[in-house]
């Protein structure tokens, strides 16, 4: 098997894509389902979704699960691939073991080869990971203590990726780090600048004044020095950005700004959504996501829609972006669809 780059990576046995896994989605993922599509034995793209809390939901989660990683690619108008190779990730309970978790999440592994062969779609592997460890659960049986994986010493993978040119993959803790809310004196800071905004009924600030801010404070950003803004500021702007079509509008700052310092604004920003504002989150989110697939940086824009689409699950950008980046889409194709939704500006 290989990539679907101009550099393959041929992946032969279950241990190679048991230690390939963080380098398909671009990171290590946890608590998840992750799906390799492939066709004809080339890799076209991972869809990674949440696993289901209970074990009630998994009939339901399977055939959902496989109709919309096929429907992506009937939206599409591309072919539907002819094989997905499962990768189911937990972490056993304090005391437990890696065994079994596999031996939990083993009848779901097979219920989702059911669903996928419905719509003609095989599944030749389906793995367990957990503990550092990988078993094959694509049968019905998961003996044995598992196969470490190669966490310390690279294995044949690892070292075909890295001659490939792939870096380390950190894991998603690591991505998530980046933009999570931030906590202590500087959150107590923001949530002051909230209530100022409020009492100065800031959040009804008019989209062209959004705008004009934004534009501000984007020019700000692009200096290196710039790591913060007035705390009203910056209530001023995630109130604002909570309006479609400033949000929409906000989109074009990469271009008109450069991408680097709209990707470090939208970064501030999302890390300013403290508690108890974390919904104001969505849309600074949401516009990472996008300034990070420009720099091809493909694992935090999909990390970045995650939390936007917790955040907001009503929201249809994030949804509509995060099924985008589950299929291969160019940049160009990206910048597309953010100019679709993108009103000119008008004046005061």
């Amino acid at each position: 098997m290989s990539r679907s780059d101009s550099t393959p990576v041929r992946l032969h046995t279950p241990a190679d894509l048991a230690e390939a896994l963080p380098y398909l989605p671009g990171y290590r993922p946890s608590q998840s389902l992750a799906a390799a599509v492939f066709d004809n034995g080339r890799f076209i793209c991972a869809a990674r979704l949440d696993l289901p809390p209970t074990e009630s939901a998994w009939f339901d989660f399977a055939a959902e699960a496989a109709l919309a990683i096929v429907d992506r690619f009937n939206s599409q108008d591309t072919p539907t691939p002819d094989s997905v190779v499962l990768y189911l990730l937990d972490e056993p309970t304090p005391g437990d073991h890696g065994r079994t978790v596999a031996a939990r999440l083993a009848p779901l592994a097979w219920l989702l080869r059911a669903a996928f062969a419905h719509h003609g779609v095989t599944v030749p592997l389906a793995l367990c990971i957990s503990a550092h460890r990988w078993w094959d659960v694509s049968n019905d049986t998961t003996r044995g203590p598992g196969t470490p994986l190669a966490d310390t010493v690279p294995g044949p993978a690892t070292t075909a990726f890295a001659v490939a040119g792939q870096l380390p993959v950190p894991s998603e803790d690591t991505f998530t780090a980046t933009f999570a809310p931030l906590t202590g004196r500087a959150a107590d800071t923001l949530r002051q600048g909230f209530d100022t905004a409020t009492s100065a009924d800031h959040r009804a600030v008019r989209p062209a004044a959004a705008h004009a801010l934004l534009g501000q404070a984007a020019t700000a950003f692009a200096d290196p020095a710039t790591t913060t803004l007035p705390p009203a500021d910056t209530a001023t702007l995630l109130n604002a950005l909570s309006q479609r079509l400033v949000r929409d509008w906000a989109m074009s700052l990469p271009d008109t700004h450069g991408n680097a310092a709209a990707r470090r604004l939208f970064t501030y920003l999302a890390t300013a959504a403290v508690d108890p504002h974390e919904a104001l989150g969505c849309a600074p989110l949401t516009l990472l996501a996008v300034s990070a697939w420009y720099d091809e940086d493909q694992a935090l824009a999909r990390l970045a829609l995650r939390r936007a689409c917790r955040l907001d699950p009503t929201a249809p950008l994030p949804a509509m972006l995060r099924d985008a980046f589950n299929l291969p889409i160019t940049t160009q194709q990206l910048k597309g669809i953010a100019r679709a939704g993108r009103p000119c500006p008008r004046t005061p």
